[in-house]
């Protein structure tokens, strides 16, 4: 009994043991305080107010004492769901919630303070940089008549040749149209192939037919019956856009940045597979 006595007043004289009881008296203070702070709500005049405007903005009048009681019940409501939620881990298996969540995350990336717009001068040097942004690119108009077979659109274009009054009659039945107009080259390449789309843009002649021409529906007669050429616009006529496009570029730029920073401060570690080497 003396040599526990004696072990029990040592123990009490080093400072690392009362260290250690101390601190482990506040971790389980602290732990204890935020458990219970997890059950308290706090309904202040802040977010009494921020439900008030959020119904006015729907009904368009001011709630009256009952339907402010249901709106801070419904808060209280929604609270504690969530708090449960989170409680139970559920918004770490919901594919939907991670995903909202991380959309709002980068949101906040992006959300710092906007540069100073450049002057004429600099939003002329993005401009010029960026010209085919803004430019209209070259386009076509043409006429075609469609065939299965290669040498049946041989004969077609033979015979279209001599008289295309009945052009339309001419061909098999094709599922799009017989005639287009301003089609440029990315609209021409999704709608017939890149095979069709080089012939046409190729055709250096106006109102001649010419074929056969292979898409990826079968072969064609086309006659091209106008182009017009790139345009490209004022600078002085688009300077508004060309400014909402800098500052857009500029978020992006720094949301970006915001991003690789962040990613700085984690480690990806690959976990082998089961029976892996």
């Amino acid at each position: 009994m003396r040599v526990i006595v004696s072990f029990m007043r040592t123990m009490l004289r080093d400072r690392l043991i009362w260290f250690v009881l101390i601190g482990g008296a506040l971790f389980a203070a602290e732990w204890a305080w935020q458990q219970r702070q997890n059950k308290v709500i706090l309904i202040d005049l802040p977010l009494v107010e921020k439900l008030a405007v959020q119904w006015q903005a729907q009904t368009k009048s001011p709630p009256n004492a009952s339907q402010l009681d249901a709106l801070i019940e419904g808060y209280v409501r929604e609270e504690i769901l969530v708090r449960e939620a989170a409680r139970l881990g559920l918004d770490q298996q919901d594919v939907i919630i991670r995903r909202r969540l991380a959309q709002k995350v980068e949101f906040f990336l992006g959300d710092v303070e906007p540069p100073e717009s450049p002057d004429e001068a600099g939003l002329k040097v993005y401009f010029d940089a960026n010209v085919e942004r803004y430019s209209q690119p070259e386009k076509v108009s043409f006429q075609h008549i469609f065939a299965n077979k290669e040498a049946e659109a041989k004969a077609l274009l033979a015979q279209v040749g001599a008289d295309e009054a009945n052009w339309r009659l001419l061909g098999q039945p094709f599922m799009l149209n017989r005639e287009y107009a301003g089609q440029s080259q990315t609209d021409l390449l999704q709608l017939m192939g890149g095979r069709f789309t080089d012939a046409v843009f190729d055709q250096p002649q106006v109102n001649i037919w010419f074929g056969p021409v292979r898409s990826a529906y079968g072969w064609h007669v086309v006659k091209l019956v106008a182009r017009s050429q790139k345009q490209v616009p004022e600078f002085t006529s688009m300077i508004e856009k060309v400014a909402n496009d800098w500052h857009g570029e500029q978020a992006r730029i720094a949301q970006q940045a915001a991003w690789e920073k962040l990613r700085q401060d984690y480690r990806v570690e690959m976990v082998p597979l089961e029976g892996g080497q």
